[in-house]
C-alpha cells in the first residue's frame, strides 16, 4: 500500500505551520541496543531488542526522577533525559541469521501554538505505540494508521507504505510512528500501558481531544528513525527474502509490529515552558527557542552506556536475540521468551566517546530453566529490587569498578557514571561495547570497522533530512 507524497510535501508543512508549532531535533547517539524495556517488563530482561536514545539512566527499571539524574543524554536538548526505543532491524541472510541495521532517530514535538491549550507529560508518565505481535493491517484502526514507511529516494520519488516497502529504497527507509496525544488527567501509565491516552479525534495526527474521557491534550510525540538499508543493497540477493530482506527483533518481516515507547525525563518545568512559549520557527528548527533560553541545545555531542544485559545484540547473529521466531504476514505472534535468558551486567555506566573507560561483570549466571509462554525472564540471579533505578549513581575515575553502595547521595565529577550492582552495566571482556552498533564490518562478515564509517551513510541520511525539512519532514496526515 503506497502513494506517491512529493506533490504534498510543501502543502502539509504550510498546513503544520499555521496550525500548529512544533520542533524537531535528531538524536546525537542511540546510547544502547539490547533487550531492555523498562515500560512493558521492568525489572526483566525483554523479550525482544531495541534501539535506545535519550537520558543515560536507562535501566531495566527507571522513572522520571533518575532519568533526571543522567549523566548525559543523547538529545541535542540538554534538558530533554527522557528515553525514547523502538525495535532494532535485522537483514535475514539466506542462511538464516541476521546483521543488524544501523538507524538514526529524529523526534517531534507536536502541540498547539496557544499557550496553556497542551498540558506537558506529568512525572513518571510512560506510554506505548503500537503493538509488536501484528502481522496484518487494518485500516480503520487508528493506532495502526499511527505506523508508516517511507521509501526514500532523495533524488527522485519517495513512497510511503503501511508495511516495510518492498524492492530497493536508494536513499534507505524511515520508519514513523506517532503516538497518542489525548491524556484522562489521572493516570501516568496503565496496564497495558495505552488505555490512559487515546488518539486525536480525526486519527493519529488530526483532530482534537474531544472524548470525555481523554479530555487533556499532550504534546504530540512523532518518532522518526532512518534505517541504514541501502548498505545491503548489494548483498539482497543473499537474502532470505531479497524482495523484502528485512525482519524486525520481535520477528517481525511486515513492519505491522513496529512499534515505539517514551517515558518522560525532562528537567522539571522546562516541558511547561516548552509548549506555552516555543513557537518561533515555521519549519521546526528548536534554534530560535534555545536563543530565547526555554532550553539548552548542544548538537553533535556524544552520550552512550554499555550494556546492561550479558548477551550480543548487534553484529551478525545466528539467531534473532531472545530466539525470537520470523512470523510472516497473517500468521499469529507471540511474546516470546527464550528457554535461555542472559544475566545483567553490573554496574552500568555512562560515557562520552567511542569506548568506555570503565566495564561492569554479569551478576550471577544465565536462567536456563525454560519460561512460561508469553513470559520474561528475569536475569541471572538478580533481584528484581537490584535491577530498578533506586540505585544511585557516582562519578568514578577510570580505575575504578566498584560498586557504588544502595542509597548512596549523587556525587558529580568526570569519567563514567557507576551504579549498584543490578542495574545493569558495561559489556565483559570479549563483549560489544554498547551505544550504537557492534557491527563486525560488512554484511555477512566479522572484520573490524570503525563506528564512524558503519554510520556514515546514516549521517548523511539525517543532514540531508535537517537541510530538507521543508520538504520532507511534516507528520501531518496530508503527508
Amino acid at each position: 500500500m503506497a502513494r506517491n507524497i512529493m506533490s504534498k510535501f510543501l502543502f502539509a508543512a504550510a498546513v503544520l505551520s499555521s496550525a500548529n508549532a512544533y520542533f524537531l531535533f535528531a538524536m546525537n547517539d542511540v546510547i544502547t541496543t539490547e533487550r531492555l524495556d523498562p515500560i512493558v517488563n521492568p525489572g526483566a530482561v525483554s523479550g525482544h531488542v531495541h534501539s535506545i536514545v535519550g537520558g543515560s539512566n536507562f535501566r531495566a527499571s527507571t522513572n522520571t526522577s533518575f532519568l533526571r539524574q543522567s549523566e548525559c543524554t543523547s538529545s541535542p536538548i540538554k534538558e530533554d533525559k527522557s528515553n525514547y526505543w523502538s525495535p532494532t532491524l535485522y537483514f535475514q541472510w539466506k542462511n538464516g541469521s541476521f546483521t543488524n541495521v544501523n538507524g538514526s532517530p529524529v523526534i517531534y514535538y507536536l502541540y498547539s501554538n496557544t499557550p496553556g491549550a497542551t498540558t506537558p507529560f506529568p512525572d513518571d508518565f510512560r506510554m506505548l505505540s503500537g503493538t509488536p505481535t501484528l502481522r496484518s493491517y487494518d485500516a480503520s484502526s487508528f493506532a495502526q494508521q499511527a505506523v508508516t514507511f517511507l521509501c526514500l529516494d532523495f533524488g527522485g520519488t519517495s513512497m510511503k507504505h503501511n508495511e516495510l516497502p518492498t524492492g530497493n529504497c536508494p536513499s534507505g527507509i524511515r520508519a514513523q510512528i506517532n503516538f497518542p496525544s489525548c491524556w484522562d488527567g489521572k493516570n501516568a501509565d496503565s496496564k497495558d500501558h495505552k488505555s490512559h491516552v487515546a488518539y486525536l479525534s480525526g486519527g493519529p495526527d488530526s483532530g482534537s481531544c474531544s472524548d470525555k474521557n481523554f479530555p487533556v491534550t499532550l504534546p504530540r510525540i512523532f518518532m522518526e528513525v532512518y534505517l541504514d538499508t541501502g548498505s545491503f543493497n548489494a548483498v539482497r540477493s543473499q537474502a532470505m527474502n531479497p524482495d523484502q530482506p528485512f525482519v524486525y527483533s520481535m520477528g517481525d518481516p511486515t513492519g505491522y509490529g513496529y512499534h515505539a515507547d517514551f517515558l518522560m525525563g525532562w528537567e522539571q518545568g522546562v516541558l511547561k515552558n516548552v509548549v506555552d512559549k516555543c513557537n518561533c520557527d515555521n519549519f521546526g528548527d528548536p534554534t530560535c527557542c534555545a536563543t530565547a533560553g526555554i532550553f539548552t541545545l548542544t548538537k553533535g555531542g556524544s552520550c552512550r552506556i554499555t550494556q546492561g544485559v550479558d548477551e550480543i545484540t548487534t553484529g551478525t547473529l545466528k539467531a534473532l536475540p531472545g530466539n525470537n521466531p520470523v512470523v510472516p504476514l497473517g500468521g499469529t505472534a507471540k511474546n516470546a521468551a527464550a528457554l535461555v535468558t542472559p544475566a545483567f551486567i553490573s554496574p552500568v555506566f555512562a560515557y562520552t566517546g567511542d569506548s568506555p573507560s570503565q566495564t561492569g561483570a554479569p551478576v550471577g549466571k544465565a536462567v536456563t530453566a525454560p519460561a512460561d509462554a508469553g513470559a520474561t525472564a528475569k536475569a541471572g540471579t538478580t533481584s528484581k529490587a537490584a535491577a530498578t533505578a533506586g540505585s544511585t549513581t557516582t562519578a568514578k575515575g577510570a580505575a575504578s569498578t566498584e560498586a557504588a553502595a544502595p542509597g548512596s547521595a549523587p556525587t558529580s565529577g568526570a569519567g563514567s557514571v557507576e551504579l549498584s550492582a543490578g542495574s545493569g552495566g558495561s559489556p565483559g571482556a570479549g563483549s560489544p561495547a554498547a551505544g550504537g552498533s557492534n557491527h563486525t564490518g560488512g554484511p555477512g562478515t566479522c572484520s573490524k570497522k570503525s563506528r564512524s564509517d558503519k554510520r556514515a551513510a546514516v549521517r548523511r541520511a539525517r543532514s540531508f533530512h535537517e537541510t530538507s525539512r521543508r520538504r520532507f519532514a511534516t507528520p501531518e496526515h496530508a503527508f
